[in-house]
């Protein structure tokens, strides 16, 4: 059941775009006695990254501090039971007051929402909102306000009927409109297809199979004309080859055969 908007079409994001990363990351991480540890090395291109996190619970409260490789510090604390049924969270760079972040959360009865406020130079706020109809249907939207510009928002629904999630999405000032359906197959196979247009229409149509503890997923994306152009992405997640570590590996290649990948490592101890 989808509680927040950005639950709503989940299912879909989930097969079409997760685990399809085209960078290159090593990242491990620890937990002990309340306290976690994790740090992570990405390469983007040319460009190369890390960060080291820390996150610590003190009774109904989190703090989290994120350090990356300009020495910039980011601490955000979290607050599990300020809010009834809600979570109240602040943070920013330390180095920089105008990055602080609100945001809170709640869920009262069928409503989830969300509240951002970002900047306090130059507010910029986001928000949404999600109202479900028992376990099958949903409907939310989703706003930002910044300053003088335009309006942005976003209206989406969902309906679920069996093993079959059905989903569609209007953003842009109406100028992008996405409709998708996907099947849950059985509990380790599910297959789907998406229709997006703005300004001309595409299709994509995706498979995942779980096997032994691996995932495997393959999407491929074509224009929805005469033409064949196909885009196709493959990715495996491999949980097993390696001690307490999940491997990814993600590639993409089109009908020019120009192609990009990544390789990303995650080790839990």
């Amino acid at each position: 059941m989808a509680k927040y908007y950005g639950d709503i079409a989940k299912s879909a994001k989930d097969l079409f775009t997760g685990g399809f990363s085209y960078d290159h990351k090593f990242s491990v991480d620890t937990k002990t006695a309340g306290t976690g540890v994790s740090g992570s090395v990405v390469q983007k291109g040319e460009a190369v990254s890390g960060d080291l996190k820390l996150n610590k619970a003190f009774g109904d409260q989190t703090v989290d501090v994120e350090l990356n490789q300009d020495a910039k510090a980011k601490v955000t604390v979290s607050f599990a039971s300020l809010i009834p049924n809600g979570k109240l969270a602040v943070g920013g760079t330390v180095q920089d007051l105008e990055t602080i972040k609100v945001s809170s959360s709640i869920v009262t009865g069928p409503l989830g929402i969300k509240a951002d406020v970002v900047n306090y130079a130059a507010p910029k706020a986001d928000a949404s909102v999600c109202y479900a109809l028992g376990s099958g249907f949903a409907v939310g939207a989703m706003t930002t306000v910044k300053g003088s510009s335009p309006l942005a928002y976003t209206v989406a629904l969902q309906s679920k009927q069996g093993d079959m999630t059905y989903a569609a999405t209007i953003a842009d000032q109406l100028k992008t409109y996405k409709l998708s359906a996907v099947n849950a197959l059985d509990s380790k196979r599910s297959a789907g297809v998406e229709i997006v247009y703005k300004k001309t229409a595409t299709a994509t149509v995706g498979f995942s199979q779980k096997m032994d503890g691996h995932t495997f997923k393959m999407v491929v994306t074509n224009p929805v004309s005469a033409e064949v152009n196909p885009t196709v992405s493959v990715s495996a997640s491999l949980t097993n080859l390696i001690p307490k570590t999940t491997a990814t590996l993600a590639a993409q290649v089109d009908k020019s055969m120009k192609y990009k990948y990544g390789v990303q490592f995650s080790t839990k101890l």
